[in-house]
């Protein structure tokens, strides 16, 4: 008689770096539109990337950063800090984008930011989400990340279009 195996629970660890990854090719797409000066795709890309950014952020600020609090404070506090400094760089750059006064090294720095976030984020939450996390943790974390994907459409459904110029 043949075993049926449980199925693989899904990797809360994996769903979080596929959407840093979804986020950096957002990014790059949106040097893609600087660079053949294509405005309304500019407005596009940077409205879905600042709307994935905040559900992605909302998501591990709901979720995982409460649950990691009590046995991690400093890796806690530490991401909390990220996420105020990259909500307040992403606010400047906003202001950029509607104001047509981006630079592509400016777009450039920020992916590197977004990099060295995520690469930190790995380390300290991600692996614990995996490894230590219940399962009243990881599955509101899971749905929101599956959220996120109908994030995208949305976004590129109600994207402004720009009129200025890009510098």
């Amino acid at each position: 008689m043949a075993t049926l195996d449980a199925p693989e629970e899904p990797s809360v660890r994996a769903h979080l770096s596929s959407d840093h990854a979804e986020l950096e090719r957002t990014l790059e797409r949106l040097i893609e539109a600087f660079d053949v000066g294509d405005r309304e795709r500019v407005s596009a890309e940077w409205t879905r990337f600042e709307r994935r950014l905040a559900a992605h952020f909302d998501a591990e600020e709901r979720f995982l950063i409460p649950a990691i609090l009590p046995g991690n404070p400093r890796a806690a506090a530490a991401i909390l800090a990220e996420h105020r400094h990259l909500r307040g760089r992403l606010a400047e750059l906003a202001t950029g984008v509607d104001l047509y006064a981006v630079s592509l090294r400016m777009v450039r720095a920020f992916i590197d930011e977004i990099r060295a976030h995520a690469a930190h984020e790995d380390r300290l939450l991600y692996r614990w989400a995996d490894e230590a996390a219940p399962d009243s943790v990881r599955s509101p974390v899971l749905q929101a990340l599956g959220a996120l994907a109908s994030t995208d459409s949305s976004a590129a459904s109600s994207a402004s279009t720009c009129t200025g110029l890009v510098k």
